[in-house]
């Protein structure tokens, strides 16, 4: 029992974080539920399939894709639905940057930047959500439920990794 003790005592710090990450995720999640139907035309419309149409219509021209109903139309269509949109890797990377013990500029710093690099990346899979329908349709549902997903949760863990080298850059140098 005191060894017990002992370990959750000198693993505080990280229990309160792992903690709060999970708390923090589960009231953003939550807050997305419930708010879904109000933002899902900014978000999964406009922010999601017209800009991923937009960049398939910049990386090839001679697509011409159109947004239609909800769906990138062009020479395959990808129909483009709630969840989509990346929300779920850029809450997982909020809880851990809100959750993390750090200044509020540098949260603010975190939150934004992974937001857009998180976004940037979800555009990158609509697209080539895209042209895998295009070109190898079989492939589709593998690389939109396992490839897919996986890689925005990659990236956020890897933004938020690199978001903590960057604060523990900071504070050596504000030591020196």
């Amino acid at each position: 029992m005191n060894s017990l003790r002992r370990l959750l005592q000198s693993n505080s710090r990280e229990i309160r974080f792992f903690l709060g990450f999970v708390v923090l995720f589960v009231i953003l999640q939550s807050a997305h539920y419930f708010t879904r139907s109000y933002t899902a035309p900014f978000l999964v419309d406009t922010m999601t399939t017209r800009a991923g149409s937009a960049l398939i219509n910049i990386i090839t021209p001679g697509e011409k894709t159109v947004v239609r109903d909800g769906a990138i139309i062009g020479g395959a269509t990808v129909e483009i639905m709630r969840g989509c949109e990346g929300i779920e890797g850029m809450l997982l990377l909020i809880a851990a940057v809100l959750a993390f013990p750090a200044r509020t500029h540098l949260k603010v710093y975190g939150i934004a930047g992974g937001i857009l690099f998180i976004y940037a990346f979800n555009l990158a899979r609509i697209a080539g959500l895209y042209y895998t329908v295009r070109y190898k349709p079989a492939l589709f549902d593998m690389m939109h439920i396992y490839v897919g997903q996986t890689v925005i949760i990659i990236v956020s863990l890897i933004f938020f990794i690199f978001w903590l080298s960057r604060i523990d850059r900071i504070a050596q140098n504000s030591r020196q």
